[in-house]
């Protein structure tokens, strides 16, 4: 499982969510494309992945497999995953208040987990 993180930026890299971006997560996209382009000048396989999520058939597979090589290049190259992530900051909360201006966030391990603005009903856990 890769981080949320960079599942956001793997799906904003992809064209997903241009409409739910403002314009100050429009240009941190844009910035982030260029980090990611240029450390895959000298990247084969993250310039593929890139190149796969870019493409207008590019689904949820391709997504996928964007997020899991940034999580690969951000643990071999420290200095590229904290500027990924100081560009990629405005990106990620975009798309994660893109619902109502709703974030919800949860860090760790739980057993049991709902995540949701409005319930009506009930919720039983077993």
């Amino acid at each position: 499982m890769t981080d949320p993180f960079l599942d956001s930026l793997a799906t904003a890299l992809a064209g997903q969510v241009a409409t739910a971006l403002g314009k100050a997560g429009s240009q941190a996209l844009v910035k982030v494309r260029e980090l990611v382009r240029r450390r895959s000048q000298n990247d084969p396989e993250t310039q593929a992945a890139l190149e796969a999520a870019e493409q207008e058939s590019a689904g949820q597979p391709q997504i996928k497999a964007l997020a899991e090589r940034l999580d690969q290049v951000c643990g071999e190259d420290a200095a590229f995953a904290e500027q990924l992530r100081a560009e990629g900051a405005e990106v990620h909360k975009a798309i994660s208040a893109a619902d109502d201006g709703v974030v919800n966030v949860n860090h760790g391990e739980v057993n049991n987990l709902i995540q949701a603005r409005e319930i009506k009903g009930n919720i039983t856990f077993s």
